[in-house]
């Protein structure tokens, strides 16, 4: 029986067909049919997320027929990011080729000739290279050739590349039996990184039937190309009876569920020309807009466009996001700060009147910002808190650059600095927390020069005094008379009044002459004065010095331990005391104090470790004692107390060598 169909724009015609493989045939033709009845789609691509928050969208959009749609504005598209409809700046149709694989996989069926004697790999390979000779100088579509029995080329650009290898090719069936080992392998070469954003990849996948059940295979196949948005196009070379075989469906399947076809070859139909497949698949448009994106995680697109008086709907395109808040830093910390009074400072006035004068008065200090996300923005706002009180803020350039104002600290004491940086998106990250020691040193005050140093107010204010008691004592003794007490004795109803403070004032002075009344006596003026003390410095409880091994070493200062705990490491964003060591991990130890004065070294999971005295510290730690040496890395130390309480002491055993 002859027999002819078209399905959309494909024809097919298949010979010398019994009743049972036309079954097989109207199977193939439905599910071709299914595949031209389908509506228009659009296919959007991950964004290109280089120049966040402008992002490029690429989207590919196709009418019922399969044909490119051309010609859409920025009037016709409507996008939705997280729910939130954004505006369309640019929309851009842009032709950047496919990344195209084809894959040979040969069996006996390849090497069954007809009348003529050409066999229909022959048909194959002529139809590739007729594709390819068609087009000879251009360079748009991203090529590659798999051969399941070890030939290999990729991404190449010339056509004519295609021509060679099959012409160099030599049909052996004997060697491997068909699988889909190499489908496989075309799904990772088709994955790799596209040499133009917005590229399309297919697979042409020219098999012979494969035996075996294929069944988890076609579907792991399946997941990998719609994940990796593959198109996979089958070219089923068989007899007519397998086209009804469940080979046959099974490949069906993988065509129809990652947009591809399937067409059945037995050697007397006309092959399509690739670049039916490849021609559609060239064309895509690249939207331009703003994001909105303000968190990192899971993130949601849908594009809507207007064609032909119908809304063409995207499905919502699921993506994840890196964003996070910048991380601040500081950069080379000062960790001890001492105030005191210049050298040219006169001494014999030194105190609480020159408070002012102690110096430094400020302190720079510098921050560096970086973006774990790896995506830089400009910095909107950076403030510096001490002890949690905001103490100095930029919100213009320069942001990495603060000036600590440091007259108001007339106490030594410890305070905590820590910088916060917020971004144009809105998003605040803050650096560790630094203790700062701050040690105040006033000389003693002499008391002498305090007098000197008020004497006039002093001596008007003794005049004053001796001046109101001489009065007094004078108007008590009747010497003086005030003019309104004279005018008061002279006014007769205010004579009981004067008697009465006669009286009274004769009892008083009756009462002070009594005899063997003891006045009381107030205390010595010299203990109602409050002698000023002299300040405590804070001293370091106990020093790291370095040891360099070799000659030639720069020296360095030692590490003064002040606080509770110290962290160690090469990271200055995650230790106090930052080592520029390649063998020091970010965070390497921890060196923390326990209420009884001890101290305690501890390892934070470093790969070259942590040793004392040369063993390793485990994350429990281990004590440590006036003298130990200190390995942080390759680093050295010698572990120095203020006031040693004990010191380790060798122990030596006996070894018996016999």
């Amino acid at each position: 029986m002859l027999f002819s169909f078209t399905a959309g724009n494909k024809f097919f015609r298949v010979v010398r067909l019994g009743w049972g493989s036309l079954l097989g045939l109207c199977l193939l033709l439905g599910a071709a049919r299914a595949g031209a009845q389908e509506a228009s789609s659009v296919v959007m691509f991950p964004p290109d997320m280089a120049a966040f928050p402008r992002l490029n969208l690429y989207f590919d959009v196709h009418d019922e027929r399969g044909e490119f749609i051309h010609g859409l504005k920025v009037s016709d598209l409507q996008l939705w990011e997280n729910g939130t409809a954004l505006p369309a700046l640019e929309l851009y149709e842009l032709r950047p080729g496919v990344q195209a694989v084809f894959v040979l996989n040969p069996g006996n069926s390849f090497a069954i000739r007809d009348s003529q004697g050409i066999s229909r790999y022959d048909f194959v390979a002529e139809s590739l290279s007729a594709w390819a000779r068609s087009r000879q100088g251009s360079t748009v579509d991203d090529l590659s050739l798999l051969i399941s029995t070890g030939v290999e080329r990729g991404h190449f650009t010339d056509p004519l590349e295609l021509v060679s290898a099959l012409e160099s090719f030599v049909l052996d069936t004997s060697r491997v039996p068909p699988g889909l080992e190499v489908l496989n392998r075309a799904v990772d070469i088709a994955a790799d990184q596209t040499p133009r954003p917005g590229m399309e990849r297919a697979i042409l996948f020219i098999t012979s039937p494969i035996e075996g059940d294929i069944t988890f295979g076609v579907q792991n196949l399946v997941a990998r190309a719609s994940q990796e948005r593959v198109r996979i196009f089958v070219w089923l070379v068989a007899s007519p009876q397998v086209f009804q075989s469940s080979i046959a469906t099974l490949l069906t399947q993988l065509a129809q569920q990652t947009g591809g076809e399937l067409f059945a070859f037995s050697g007397e139909e006309a092959l399509p020309n690739p670049e039916s497949y490849l021609n559609s698949r060239r064309d895509i448009y690249r939207l331009v807009y703003d994001s909105r994106i303000t968190t990192g995680g899971g993130q949601a697109l849908k594009l809507e466009i207007l064609h032909d008086g119908q809304v063409i709907a995207s499905p919502d395109l699921a993506f994840d996001f890196d964003l996070r808040p910048p991380s601040p830093a500081f950069i080379s910390p000062v960790l001890e700060l001492h105030r005191t009074l210049p050298v040219d400072t006169d001494r014999t006035l030194a105190g609480e009147g020159n408070i002012d004068e102690l110096a430094p008065r400020a302190q720079d200090l510098q921050v560096l910002y970086e973006f774990p996300d790896g995506r830089i923005r400009p910095l909107v706002r950076t403030a510096l808190y001490v002890d949690g009180v905001l103490v100095a803020e930029n919100l213009q350039p320069p942001f990495d650059r603060f000036t600590w104002d440091l007259s108001r600290y007339v106490e030594s004491g410890q305070h905590i600095l820590q910088v916060e940086a917020q971004d144009s998106l809105g998003l605040s990250g803050q650096s560790v927390q630094l203790p700062v020691e701050i040690s105040v040193v006033l000389p003693e005050t002499n008391p002498l020069s305090t007098v000197l140093r008020y004497w006039p107010a002093l001596a008007g204010l003794a005049a004053v005094l001796a001046l109101s008691a001489w009065l007094l004592v004078q108007v008590w003794r009747g010497r003086l008379q005030p003019r309104i007490l004279r005018m008061a004795k002279e006014m007769r109803p205010g004579r009981r009044w004067l008697a009465g403070v006669s009286n009274l004032t004769s009892v008083f002075s009756e009462g002070r002459r009594t005899p063997g009344r003891r006045s009381r006596r107030s205390p010595a003026w010299t203990n109602r004065l409050n002698w000023p003390q002299r300040r405590l410095v804070a001293k370091p409880d106990a020093y790291l010095l370095p040891i360099y091994e070799g000659e030639g070493r720069p020296s360095a200062a030692p590490i003064s331990i002040t606080s509770h705990e110290i962290t160690l490491g090469r990271d200055p964003g995650l230790a106090i005391i930052a080592i520029d060591d390649p063998s020091l991990d970010g965070l390497h130890a921890r060196l923390v104090r326990d209420a009884e004065g001890s101290f305690r070294l501890i390892d934070q999971g470093s790969v070259a470790g942590t040793w004392v005295n040369y063993t390793l510290v485990s994350a429990d730690g281990v004590m440590l004692e006036d003298g130990d040496l200190v390995y942080i890395g390759r680093v050295g130390f010698r572990f120095t107390e203020r006031a040693p309480k004990r010191v380790r002491r060798l122990s030596v055993q006996e070894m018996n060598l016999l």
